[in-house]
């Protein structure tokens, strides 16, 4: 179920630097890590066995001791890959602006002014929740629950939706 919402014109009164009343001025979201802290533990465990079965590899060049050494290897490099692929995504709401930043890059998407083009699809809560912010000529940057909370988005969104 994809709702879009797109507010109104204001009114030319109303200056689009201002915050609309009831919008909150300030809102940083608590980032979601705890998927990339379990991978980080994952990693850890494994180097910490990779390293006393590269030694044993290393003093007893059998079948068993090298294969062993190679798969934890293989397995260190897939979840290193992982963690460095998935970089943590920082939301901030600042004076009607949406701010991310994810991986070295940012994004920011004026929620105040209502030429914002944004899809949320689902409600909080459901595995499919997301909401979809329509760039031109790029593709949507989606936001989605493994980056913020849905529900404390979702809340503050609704204000800038609803102004």
């Amino acid at each position: 179920m994809a709702a879009s919402h797109r507010r109104d014109e204001q009114d030319p009164a109303v200056e689009p630097s201002e915050p609309t009343a009831g919008v909150s001025a300030d809102v940083e979201f608590t980032p979601r890590t705890g998927a990339r802290r379990f991978v980080g533990l994952l990693l850890l465990a494994t180097v910490c066995c990779l390293v006393p079965a590269a030694f044993l590899a290393f003093r007893d060049a059998n079948p068993l001791t090298v294969g062993v050494t190679g798969v934890l290897l293989v397995v260190m490099l897939g979840l290193w890959g992982l963690r460095a692929s998935s970089p943590v995504a920082h939301l901030a709401v600042r004076s009607g602006q949406l701010e991310v930043t994810q991986g070295g890059r940012r994004f920011v998407f004026d929620l105040s002014a209502g030429y914002t083009p944004i899809e949320v699809v689902g409600s909080p809560g459901d595995r499919d929740w997301r909401v979809r912010f329509l760039r031109r000529n790029e593709d949507p940057f989606v936001v989605d629950a493994s980056m913020v909370d849905p529900h404390e988005f979702m809340d503050e969104l609704s204000r800038y939706l609803t102004a």
